[in-house]
């Protein structure tokens, strides 16, 4: 996942991203589609968008296909 941006996690702030993007049939995210509904913080964000090209997703499937499907994933920051 997404990697907790150092000054966020010394000041102690956690937060949230709420993304949508489509995962391809292969599994991956694909970038160009990405987009943010909701952030706490910007850093947060950019996180995220970093990590998601690394990031496998199980690609959906249809009749036994699988199929490119938009997702809404939540990335959650917090310090444990």
């Amino acid at each position: 996942g997404p990697e907790y941006p150092e000054m966020l996690k010394s000041a102690q702030i956690e937060g949230e991203v709420l993304a949508s993007f489509v995962v391809d049939t292969t599994g991956r995210a694909d970038v160009s589609t990405f987009k943010v509904l909701k952030s706490t913080h910007q850093q947060f964000t950019d996180a995220v968008r970093r990590a998601l090209p690394r990031m496998r997703f199980l690609p959906a499937e249809v009749g036994g296909r699988k199929v490119k499907q938009l997702v809404q994933q939540p990335f959650v920051f917090s310090i444990k």
